[in-house]
């Protein structure tokens, strides 16, 4: 068995070098941020057909691409499987990435995998006609349900193209599929900006949380636990950067001309002051003081005015931020129960952390009245830092 890394310069998506458990497949143009702890256990020469297994816990994944003609859709690919496998599930076709794909619940009955198991599968077309992607995440029927949320986020996990890195996975957007659009207007620099969200989008990115915090917690005490704690805070900010891109495209587009007429020489420095400045005014709160639930307030719950915490607040301009084209990051520290914004500025002055080979200016989104570049003398350490990097 094998662990497997990303191979940043093979990929045709532009993954972060940061994510260590996404497995690409280039030839085909998919990659699945996989949750920690999984290895390739086998699979056919072209990789067409791969089967993964998790060293903790009873759950194998496997992926078969078929050639982009073999099914008339979807659906009849993921049907043709089940019929294959000995499986049976009530297969829905759900809208995806502009594409119609397939999504269902599993039932195997195959003596090759030694009893009954249950879970989720999809079926997804590839882009450019490089094949139909079939994914299958299952445990014995005995484990399923503590294994459900494990299952449903390998599945969201799927990215097919630079899009998706950047918008919420097959589940989540199957059942949450965006309700209707309401105006929210926000107040940054002393602007009032109207900007637009789903009527869903609270309640769909609370639903991210809850299920990858559920993932997240096995890892907690492990030799896993950075990076699993580094998955969860990455996968909410691909379902939050396609939730906030409309209100970063107004807002961008509200703060342009004071942004260059504070800074003519930066002007992103200055949006991304103004937004730090615009978050420590928000009211304070702690989402949670429980370990079964997170201690994190949804982007879009944080944006449309609900109290927030340190994390919350950073990950909303990060995700603002990114959305503007402004490299961001996060930086989260167990040490210091604390996190920080982190924004590219070359050639600003400041207190910075290095991720990824770039130096980031931290930002304070709790203590009112800092700039970018300040940070707190008694959480200078910056090996006590742990860096988020997002899809790019």
């Amino acid at each position: 068995m094998m662990r497997f890394k990303i191979f940043v310069c093979s990929l045709v998506l532009p993954l972060c070098a940061a994510a260590a458990d996404v497995f690409p497949v280039p030839q085909f143009g998919y990659a699945i941020d996989f949750p920690e702890g999984f290895s390739l256990d086998d699979g056919s020469d072209d990789l067409s057909l791969l089967l993964f297994r998790h060293t903790m816990l009873p759950v194998e994944v496997m992926t078969c691409v078929y050639p982009a003609d073999a099914y008339p859709s979807a659906a009849a690919a993921l049907g043709g499987t089940f019929a294959r496998l000995g499986a049976t599930g009530d297969v829905k076709a759900v809208r995806w990435r502009n594409q119609r794909c397939a999504l269902s619940p599993m039932t195997v009955r195959n003596a090759a995998l030694d009893g009954s198991h249950e879970g989720w599968s999809c079926a997804v077309p590839l882009p450019d006609k490089k094949g139909l992607l079939t994914v299958f995440a299952y445990a014995p029927a005995s484990s399923a349900a503590k294994c459900e949320p494990f299952l449903r986020s390998v599945l969201d996990s799927v990215m097919t193209d630079a899009g998706s890195l950047r918008e919420a996975g097959i589940v989540t957007a199957s059942e949450f599929p965006g309700g209707k659009r309401q105006k929210l207007t926000l107040t940054i620099a002393g602007k009032n900006i109207t900007v637009r969200t789903g009527s869903d989008d609270v309640a769909a990115a609370q639903s991210v949380i809850d299920r990858e915090w559920a993932v997240f917690l096995p890892f907690a005490t492990t030799d896993y636990a950075i990076e699993a704690w580094q998955r969860f805070y990455r996968l909410i900010a691909r379902d939050s950067r396609g939730r906030t891109k409309e209100a970063a495209f107004a807002i961008q587009n509200a703060l342009a001309k004071s942004a260059r007429q504070s800074d003519p020489d930066d002007p992103d420095a200055a949006i991304a002051q103004m937004l730090l400045t615009w978050t420590q005014g928000f009211p304070y709160a702690r989402a949670s003081d429980t370990p079964d639930k997170a201690d994190f307030a949804s982007i879009p719950s944080v944006l449309s005015g609900a109290p927030s915490d340190c994390d919350s607040r950073s990950l909303l301009v990060a995700v603002l931020l990114k959305n503007m084209d402004i490299d961001a990051c996060l930086f989260v520290s167990a040490a210091y129960s604390h996190a920080v914004l982190g924004v590219a500025l070359p050639g600003k002055q400041g207190q910075v952390i290095a991720a990824g080979g770039t130096d980031y200016l931290v930002g304070e989104t709790t203590a009112s009245g800092t700039t970018l570049g300040m940070m707190d003398a008694t959480m200078q350490d910056r090996a006590q830092w742990i860096s988020v990097l997002f899809y790019d």
